[in-house]
């Protein structure tokens, strides 16, 4: 198994995608750390023998992160794999911006990311050795119509990941992005009043079926592996060729 003895930090797996990754890695031999996980969830793996440290809340302090990373070493040895999965979308629109909304969208989507990448990725290099991996979005690069904050933070991952990728790889890391999209309910999330392309989406989707929260963690965990030690700052888009039909460009 991939993961044996080895330690990966999964954020917001309480979502569906979340789920997926952290079934994906404890199948694969890894210990967890679970951002908000269900206790459903953290049950369910504790009594498949796999040891699962369930933590609480998205820093986006240094202080914070710092405190997060001495929790874990409290638990286990050492991190080997930061899965950064924080996808929240807020519908709003630029003219109708609440301040309270950018702040959680960018918190929570992106500075977020960044203290976890810069505290997580330090433990990490002192080792030589580790993996940065964030589930983004096809929404770092095309707009939605429906949740601009969310695709500007969006984008701001895909910049940080190349940065990291630049910085750590120096140090024996490696950082990459999976641009998700076309899952099932993105046609609702991102559903705009003036932007159509989730109109139709599974007829836009070659395969004509959305993506699953278990595709995604099959790629994450190969990007988290030492399969992938030659893939460092990449963006892999995964929605099924759907953006082959975007209308936007």
């Amino acid at each position: 198994m991939r993961f044996s003895g080895k330690t990966v930090y999964i954020t917001e797996a309480g979502s569906a995608v979340g789920e997926a990754l952290a079934r994906r890695f404890a199948d694969e031999g890894a210990g967890l750390v679970l951002g908000d996980a269900c206790p459903c969830l953290v049950k369910e793996l504790e009594e498949k023998g796999v040891k699962v440290l369930n933590v609480h809340g998205s820093p986006v302090h240094y202080e914070e992160a710092e405190a997060r990373l001495q929790e874990i070493l409290k638990a286990f040895d050492r991190v080997d794999a930061l899965v950064f999965n924080n996808n929240k979308a807020i519908k709003t629109s630029i003219e109708d911006l609440d301040r309270a909304v950018f702040d959680e969208q960018m918190n929570y989507n992106l500075k977020s990311a960044f203290v976890l990448t810069r505290t997580i990725g330090g433990h990490m290099a002192t080792f030589g050795n580790g993996k940065l991996v964030f589930v983004s979005s096809i929404h770092d690069d095309k707009p939605t119509g429906s949740t601009p904050f969310y695709s500007v933070a969006k984008g701001g991952i895909t910049m940080l990941n190349k940065e990291a990728a630049l910085f750590y790889g120096r140090k024996g890391l490696q950082s990459n992005v999976i641009e998700m999209g076309a899952l099932e309910g993105d046609d609702e999330t991102f559903k705009s009043e003036f932007a159509g392309q989730y109109v139709y989406m599974n007829y836009r989707i070659p395969r004509k079926e959305p993506g699953k929260p278990e595709e995604i963690a099959g790629i994450a965990a190969f990007l988290a592996s030492e399969d992938a030690n030659f893939v460092n700052g990449a963006s892999i888009r995964a929605d099924g060729g759907f953006m082959l039909h975007y209308r936007f460009r």
